[in-house]
This record gives structure tokens, sequence and C-alpha cells, in this order.
């Protein structure tokens, strides 16, 4: 029947996207992300902690103790 062909013809087309689907994703699992930016080796973001006026911002001291004022 055509119905029938129709049917079997659309279901396989879904089952061969999600095994697609479904590669892809296990392909991202087990490839290792890279961890630098495109233009080579990324640099750590260096990052200010201050009041919301700006007057006092928090330091490290020798100790590597961060102090909050």
């Amino acid at each position: 029947m055509v119905v029938d062909r129709y049917s079997r013809f659309v279901l396989t087309v879904i089952a061969v996207a999600l095994s697609v689907l479904a590669a892809t994703q296990v392909v991202a699992i087990f490839t290792p992300a890279s961890a630098t930016a495109k233009g080579g080796g990324a640099l750590p973001q260096k990052v200010t902690i201050c009041s919301e006026k700006g007057e006092y911002c928090a330091s490290v001291d020798e100790t590597t103790r961060l102090l909050v004022k």
C-alpha cells in the first residue's frame, strides 16, 4: 500500500535524523574541549572586587588571604 510505504519512509527519515543527532552528541562528549582562545593561549582574567561607589576594593596580602574593608 502507498500509505504503508509513506509511513515507513517518514519513520526511516526520523530514525536517521535522531541517529545523527545522537552521534554528534556522543562525539561532543568524547572530544576534549579547547581551553584556549582562538588566538592562542588564553591568560587568566584579572578581577577586582570593589564597593558600589568604588571607594574600597578588596586586596590580597602576602599570605594570600583576601582582605575586604
